[in-house]
């Protein structure tokens, strides 16, 4: 195992660990949200908004959780049907660079810096006294971008290493 393999083994632990935080987080923002709702005069203003923006930054940061586990559905069906699997899988990986990069991360980033230009801020979740900019809602697109693309090239690194050995022997 090189370095570059066991530094995105512990991305991928803490990646883990976050997302873990980030449900625990969820969970509890919508309990309290529904406890409030039903059981007090006055229901809970910024918990619907709170679970909305971590559910999506638990979506767009587990996409990039599973892929780095290899639990992504149409790769999987994929590779069992050809014969040089190492090259698809290297083939595969380009194009996931390929999106993650343009989507991800050039995408992501417009909107992001589109948000913080135009001051757009969430209406009732504060930080520090003054409301959440949206643009740090929308950074989990191109962090999970970024993710990817890391996953992807320790692919492409380990899958170039197997066809290199199983060509010498």
């Amino acid at each position: 195992m090189n370095f570059f393999s066991t530094i995105v083994d512990k991305i991928t632990k803490l990646l883990g660990g976050f997302l873990v935080v980030l449900m625990w987080l969820i969970v509890t923002t919508v309990v309290w949200q529904v406890f409030t709702r039903f059981f007090t005069d006055s229901p809970s203003t910024f918990t619907d908004e709170l679970s909305r923006y971590l559910l999506i930054w638990i979506g767009v940061l587990g996409g990039a959780y599973t892929y780095s586990l290899k639990r992504h559905l149409a790769i999987e069906l994929l590779i069992t049907k050809v014969k040089n699997k190492n090259a698809l899988n290297i083939t595969i990986s380009l194009m996931v660079i390929a999106f993650s990069s343009l989507v991800l991360i050039y995408g992501g980033s417009s909107v992001v810096m589109r948000t913080l230009q135009f001051n757009q801020v969430s209406p009732t979740l504060s930080l520090f006294g003054s409301n959440l900019p949206m643009g740090y809602i929308y950074l989990a697109a191109p962090i999970s971008g970024v993710l990817i693309n890391i996953f992807a090239i320790n692919d492409i690194l380990k899958y170039s290493h197997d066809i290199c050995t199983s060509r010498k022997s």
